[in-house]
Order: C-alpha cells, then sequence, then structure tokens
C-alpha cells in the first residue's frame, strides 16, 4: 500500500496536524461551549440552592412568629367539632344541650358570626 493509506497506518483525512487552523479553531469552539455550559450550570445549582435556603429559613421565621391565642367561650361549654376553611375557623359548640356555630377569622380569632341551632325545629326533606 501507500505511506498515505492502508490497513496499517491511519489514511490522509485522519491524520491530525496540529499546526492546521480548522482544527486550532474547532477546539476554541469546544472549550467556549465547555464554559457556557460549565457556567449555566454552575447559575442553576446556585439558583436552586439559594431557594432551598430561603424557603428554610423562611419557615424557621414563620416557626418563630406563630403565636398562641386562646378562644373565648361561655362557661360549661363544650368544643364537640373544628374546622378550617379560607382563612376562617369554624367551631362547633355544645352548651347545655343546644349546638351552635362559631365562625372566627383565622387571623385575628376576631368572632365573625355565630349560627345557634335550635333542637326540636323541623327537619328539611330528604333529597332524592
Amino acid at each position: 500500500m501507500t505511506a498515505l493509506g492502508g490497513p496499517n497506518g491511519p489514511v490522509a483525512d485522519e491524520v491530525a496536524d496540529d499546526d492546521d487552523p480548522r482544527i486550532a479553531q474547532v477546539y476554541q469552539r469546544l472549550r467556549r461551549l465547555f464554559l457556557i455550559g460549565g457556567l449555566t450550570m454552575g447559575v442553576g445549582f446556585l439558583a436552586v440552592m439559594s431557594a432551598i435556603v430561603y424557603r428554610v429559613v423562611k419557615s424557621k421565621q414563620a416557626e418563630a412568629g406563630a403565636a398562641h391565642a386562646a378562644i373565648a367561650l361561655p362557661e360549661g361549654a363544650r368544643v364537640v367539632a373544628t374546622a378550617a376553611d379560607s382563612g376562617r375557623l369554624i367551631v362547633t359548640v355544645e352548651q347545655d344541650g343546644r349546638t351552635s356555630l362559631r365562625l372566627f377569622d383565622a387571623a385575628t380569632l376576631k368572632e365573625l358570626g355565630r349560627l345557634d341551632l335550635a333542637p326540636g325545629a323541623p327537619a328539611a326533606a330528604p333529597l332524592r
């Protein structure tokens, strides 16, 4: 075979010449792409880590700011059930055989309303 190619040696197109400006340009582009990719990944990693740290710090501040408060109920009243919905607390209270629903604002614990359920009232017809 010839000196430029054959079974024992590389073909002329496969020989890399370090002085070839086209190859140097390709290597320069590869370095630039790796640098841009690495910087992008680094910025993304920092963004994710800062979001995690922010949420952890914010949740610890919220726990520290939680206050304990009491809702005043009449003497002899017993809480039967509670529920929370869209910033409101609903407390079912039983006192002297009568049941009432009390509605409170969840943030301020201010009473917004009360619904007294009268015993012996006629029941609504069942839905069919």
